[in-house]
């Protein structure tokens, strides 16, 4: 139960984060002391450096690009993840005895539970991007 509820919350996070702009303003002082809202603005792929030196800016065009690619690693490793968790719950449920049985089954069903949330969340971000035109790098 648990399981479900922290794969739910990752997920909703993650559809968070894919809908944050690329270009964060800041306030600066203008003249006579006065503020002006984005009168400054940051790009925070200015600021990213890879591992190599290269500026983050180089290598994506815009932060979109970047979250687009964590969100399609984050899908792809909660995939693996799950079909190691089917293939460990049969495993256990072909060796096991009566209480890895149970252990199995329990196992099997967050799998599955879990993989109907990412088919579902996969889906209704086709939609949205096909209602509001919006490429979310889903494609």
């Amino acid at each position: 139960m648990m399981k479900n509820r922290l794969l739910l919350i990752s997920f909703a996070f993650l559809v968070f984060l894919s809908f944050l702009k690329p270009v964060f303003a800041m306030e600066t002082p203008g003249e006579g002391g006065s503020s002006i809202p984005g009168d400054v603005e940051i790009t925070l792929s200015d600021k990213l450096i890879l591992k190599d030196g290269t500026p983050v800016q180089e290598v994506f065009n815009s932060t979109d690009d970047m979250i687009n690619l964590i969100v399609k690693i984050v899908f792809v490793s909660a995939g693996f993840f799950l079909f190691l968790m089917i293939i460990g719950a049969g495993l256990s449920l072909i060796q096991g005895g009566s209480k890895d049985k149970d252990k199995a089954k329990t196992t099997m069903t967050s799998a599955i539970i879990g993989f109907m949330i990412m088919f579902g969340a996969f889906w209704i971000m086709q939609i949205i991007q096909l209602i509001t035109g919006i490429n979310m790098g889903f494609n």
